[in-house]
């Protein structure tokens, strides 16, 4: 009886061993800093994305131009394929609506093809700030599938205490207007801050490139905990474009496991 016994406890041990050795610790999760993210410039994905992250967005933007009122919807998908990777596909619309009843019927028509890659490379939890690069190209489609453009950007956010998110956006080569074909400027600077309560903030972005100093006042808010809603209104401070508004609601799926 008493070899019996022996026999089972060595078997528990044993067991209990081989339990320890077969079980892998969780993955540590690497360190992201939350940063606001702005409405109408929009990123790839969050700055320090993490692998399984994805995010639905559609939009339009608003404007009367020249006796027609236009309306750019738009779809977008973003996701994290592995972590501080963002990839995202958009489709931008153009609705041309006349202003007046001349005849002339609305139109609906498929601007082009955006896809986007961005890498964050840096995260400094010490600074609270994030660095990113990536690359935006465009494949018009309007005019034919021969007219393609794209361009390199970089990404540089800090938060400032609990509230204050600043964020600058430096490209080469075009603009990535929300909704609306890329159009090439040499270079464009976008520098956004925010109030950040919870996941609403009020805020803008100032856009500068050679021909053009826009101000964007936005304010986003909260319908659910992953459903949020965001209003912009663009302001020319050089005169040259039209006043226009633009809204954005973005939905966050749950995470893949």
């Amino acid at each position: 009886m008493k070899y019996l016994l022996l026999i089972l406890l060595c078997w528990k041990a044993f067991t209990a061993v081989a339990q320890d050795t077969t079980q892998v610790p969780p993955p540590v999760k690497p360190v992201k800093i939350s940063h606001a993210e702005p409405l109408y410039l929009d990123l790839v994905r969050d700055l320090g994305a993490r692998k399984g992250e994805r995010e639905w967005n559609v939009g339009t933007s608003f404007q009367r131009n020249a006796g027609l009122t236009q309306w750019h919807p738009f779809i977008e998908y973003e996701f994290a394929p592995i972590n501080r990777l963002g990839l995202e596909v958009e489709i931008p619309f153009q609705v041309q609506k006349p202003q007046f009843e001349d005849g002339r019927r609305s139109t609906v028509s498929v601007q082009s093809l955006k896809t986007s890659v961005q890498w964050t490379y840096a995260v400094i939890e010490r600074w609270q700030t994030s660095l990113a690069v990536g690359y935006t190209n465009e494949l018009e489609l309007q005019r034919g599938i021969s007219a393609e453009c794209g361009f390199p950007f970089a990404v540089a956010a800090k938060r400032w205490g609990s509230h204050v998110h600043t964020l600058l956006y430096t490209a080469w080569g075009g603009e990535k207007q929300a909704g609306q074909s890329l159009r090439s400027t040499g270079y464009q600077v976008n520098l956004a801050v925010h109030y950040v309560v919870g996941k609403a903030f009020i805020g803008a972005e100032w856009y500068n490139d050679p021909a053009e100093h826009i101000l964007r006042p936005q304010v986003r808010f909260a319908l659910k905990k992953n459903l949020l809603v965001g209003l912009v209104s663009s302001i020319s401070l050089t005169h040259k474009a039209p006043v226009s508004s633009f809204i954005r609601i973005i939905y966050e799926p749950k995470r893949r496991k």
